[in-house]
C-alpha cells in the first residue's frame, strides 16, 4: 500500500480557527504567511482586530497585535535552531518593509505548538539563561530577554474541552479523544466551524488508522 504523508498544517490552521471561535471576529487569520518577497513563511499569522479584544482562549492570553505561530508535526523535531529560526520569522517581519513597517516591536509575540514538551530545547534555553515558566497546564513561557516574546504549547498537556481541536492532531489518540472530538464536531452548526472540524477529524483519522 503506498504511504500518504500526513498533511498536519492544515489540521493546526483549521483547529487553531476553532481553538479561537469565541473570538474569530476579533481576529484574522492569515495561514502561510509570506513574510518577505522571497518565499520565506511562517505557518499561520494571528493579527488582533482590536488590540483592547480580551481573548477567551488561553492561549490568546499571551498575545499581543502581531502573533506569529509555528506548528510542528509529532515527526518534528523542536531544538535551539527552530526557537532562533522563530525569533527570526518575527526580525523579518518587522523589518520586511511596507507590510509591517507601522508595527512596533512591542506588539509582537512568537508561538511554537508541538504535541510534546521540549524537554531538552527547555534544558538548553535554561543553561543559556532563558527563564522558562508554566503559566498554566501545556502553555510555556520563555522569558526572552531583548528578544521576542515567545510562548511553547505542549498540546497533549493541554485541558478543557476548548483544546480540544489541538489535542486531536495526534497519532496517539484514545478511544475516550475521539468520542470528545466526535461529540464537539456533532454540537457544531456554522458551516464554517464545520469545515474547519471536518480538516482536524481527517487529520485525526489519518493518523490513527487502526484505533478508528
Amino acid at each position: 500500500m503506498e504511504d500518504t504523508k500526513i498533511q498536519w498544517h492544515p489540521g493546526f490552521v483549521a483547529a487553531m480557527n476553532l481553538e479561537f471561535k469565541e473570538n474569530r471576529d476579533d481576529l484574522i487569520f492569515e495561514k502561510e504567511y509570506n513574510l518577505n518577497t522571497k518565499p520565506l513563511e511562517t505557518d499561520l499569522l494571528i493579527i488582533k482586530k482590536n488590540p483592547a479584544a480580551r481573548l477567551v482562549n488561553e492561549i490568546g492570553k499571551f498575545f499581543r497585535g502581531h502573533n506569529i505561530m509555528e506548528y510542528k508535526s509529532p515527526e518534528d523535531e523542536l531544538n535551539i535552531n527552530i526557537f532562533y529560526k522563530v525569533q527570526g520569522y518575527a526580525c523579518i517581519y518587522k523589518a520586511a518593509g511596507t507590510a509591517s513597517s507601522g508595527i512596533n516591536e512591542d506588539d509582537i509575540t512568537t508561538t511554537i505548538i508541538r504535541e510534546g514538551k521540549p524537554m531538552g530545547l527547555f534544558k538548553h534555553l535554561s543553561g543559556k539563561g532563558f527563564e522558562v515558566t508554566c503559566s498554566c497546564k501545556g502553555i510555556y513561557r520563555i522569558h526572552t530577554g531583548s528578544l521576542f516574546p515567545l510562548q511553547i504549547i505542549a498540546t497533549k498537556e493541554l485541558e478543557g474541552d476548548e483544546h480540544v481541536w489541538l489535542r486531536s492532531l495526534s497519532e496517539k489518540l484514545q478511544k475516550e479523544d475521539v468520542k470528545q472530538l466526535l461529540k464537539r464536531i456533532s454540537e457544531l452548526t456554522g458551516d464554517f466551524d464545520k469545515e474547519m472540524a471536518d480538516s482536524v477529524l481527517k487529520i485525526s483519522i489519518d493518523a490513527n488508522r487502526q484505533l478508528i
